[in-house]
Order: C-alpha cells, then sequence, then structure tokens
C-alpha cells in the first residue's frame, strides 16, 4: 500500500526551548528474540540539561528474559502500533508520537559487554548502534530502607561515565536489573537517579509474564548504522542548532521547517536557526 506522508517539520517554541514532534514509524516486520519472564514499568523524568526547569516524561518498560533484556519508551510503541495499523487500513495519513517521550530503545544480552541501541532524533535521523554494558562497582549505604511500590528497598551508589547516581533496590525481588544499562545489584532496581537529577527512573510496576521480547524493523528504511561517537557527534549538533539540523537534514529546503513561536506565529527560519537547547548527555564520556 503506497503510503502519503507531508514532509513538512514543525517546531515549537515552548517553555523548555525548542520541541519537536517525535515521529511515528511503520512497522515493517516484528522479530521475536527471546521470552520476557518479568516486566518492568518504570516513569521516567528527564531534561536534556540539569539547567533546564521542567522536565519532560516517558514510560519505560523493561522487559526481562532468559537472553536479552529489552528497555523502550511504552508510548513511542503504542503510537507505532496505531501508525501501522491506520496505514494497514488505508489511511493516507497517521498519528505522530504525543509528548516528549525519550527517543532511545536498547536491547542488551543477559551477559555480554555490548548492547544493540536505537536512537530516534527526527524524520531521517533513525540511528543503530552498539554500545558497551558497564560492569559497576556498587558502594552499599548504611541508610535505613525505603519502600517503593510497597518492597523494602536499600540504597547504593556507583560512579558510570562521568555521573554519580544514586539507586534504591529491593532484594525481595532477587534480580540483578534495572532500566537502561544499569543492574549488578542483589536485587531489582526500583529507582535510580543521577546527582544532578538530569534523569530520575522509578518504577511504577512489576509483574511476571510469559510475553515475546520483540525487535521491530521499519518500513521507510532511514536507519543509519555508525558508531556510538557518531550518534553524540550528531546530537551535539543537533542541540546547538535544532532548526539549522533539521534544514541540512532535508537537504536545504527551508520551506519543509516552520518554527512557531510562544506568541503562536511562524518565525523567520534564519533567527529560529540561531536559537540553540542546552544539552548535557546522559554518558559523559
Amino acid at each position: 500500500m503506497k503510503q502519503l506522508f507531508l514532509f513538512i517539520f514543525c517546531m515549537l517554541v515552548s517553555k523548555t526551548g525548542l520541541t519537536q514532534e517525535t515521529c511515528s514509524r511503520i512497522i515493517d516486520k516484528a522479530n521475536p528474540v527471546d521470552t520476557a519472564k518479568y516486566n518492568v514499568t518504570y516513569s521516567l523524568k528527564y531534561k536534556f540539561h540539569p539547567d533546564i526547569r521542567d522536565y519532560y516524561d516517558d514510560v519505560r518498560i523493561v522487559q526481562i528474559g532468559k537472553r536479552c533484556i529489552k528497555d523502550y519508551s511504552d508510548i513511542i510503541n503504542h503510537f507505532d502500533s496505531l501508525a501501522t495499523e491506520q496505514i494497514r487500513r488505508g489511511a493516507e495519513s497517521y498519528s505522530n508520537v504525543s509528548g516528549e517521550p525519550w527517543p532511545l530503545e536498547i536491547i542488551r544480552p543477559i551477559r555480554g559487554e555490548k548492547a544493540d541501541l536505537k536512537y530516534r532524533l527526527s524524520i531521517s535521523a533513525f540511528f543503530v548502534y552498539q554500545d558497551s554494558v558497564p560492569s559497576l562497582e556498587w558502594n552499599f549505604s548504611d541508610e535505613g530502607a525505603d519502600t517503593i511500590m510497597g518492597y523494602e528497598c536499600r540504597k547504593a551508589t556507583a560512579k558510570f561515565a562521568g555521573r554519580r547516581y544514586t539507586a534504591w533496590f529491593t532484594p525481595e525481588i532477587p534480580l540483578p536489573f534495572g532500566p537502561y544499562k544499569f543492574g549488578g545489584l542483589p536485587g531489582l532496581i526500583l529507582k535510580i537517579e543521577d546527582a544532578e537529577r538530569q534523569f530520575i527512573w522509578e518504577a511504577i510496576g512489576f509483574q511476571k509474564t510469559n510475553t515475546p521480547i520483540i525487535e521491530h524493523t521499519y518500513r521507510d528504511g532511514n536507519d543509519k548504522r555508525c558508531s556510538a561517537a557518531e550518534v553524540e557527534k550528531t546530537l551535539v549538533r543537533y542541540f546547538k542548532s535544532p532548526v539549522g539540523f533539521m534544514i541540512s537534514e532535508m537537504g536545504g529546503d527551508s520551506g519543509k521547517v516552520h518554527i512557531v513561536g510562544k506568541d503562536g506565529k511562524v518565525m523567520n527560519n534564519a533567527d529560529a536557526s540561531q536559537i540553540s537547547v542546552p544539552y548535557k548527555p546522559l554518558e559523559i564520556k
């Protein structure tokens, strides 16, 4: 079925800076890579820089199988599935992602040093790459126990990729895992945050399950296979000038990019290209 899609990219100047509408993607294939025995749902609050006042919100699903762990945005997955169904039924356009979920997906082995990641930056910038999985050295705290979701939790700290993290884990669930690349504690991580509180994950659900862990491939084929270093260089360039980046990605055609200011009016692209967004990466290498 032919898909009709209007490539006009809109950005909005809001209280948090320049924001963009995350684009849904049409799922081509759903390949099972493992079976999840446990599902953990996390609320993620994050900012692109610790000095930004307001947080973005996401709902993350961490599936724990025998061979691998998948961490992905439930919001993005919902809208990808919705868009795929809309196109399957013959629609000429489809719903894009609502909100500002964290556009990263990671599948990492239970035992292994490399993880497979996907980062969805824009219409044409969808990165597929590998990165290392750390072996963290945790320091356990003697502070009194906290309670999260009814589970008694202990506290531990560790340094990773230029940041210091505090984690709350529960020995009541003896799974040495957590969100993103975190793990190695004698219990499931139910909350973890960096010292600047730029990224805060907190569990809001846990269940035993028997569902497939799926790796999706997409119809448009715009995946860019690259290194983790190349992804970070691109993100630095993007946040330095999101509008300039998008114009460049669209072959220099500024007519396909429209920036709406706080007054609701379309801005001049030359002026908008001067706008940058404060950015500090999750991993400071």
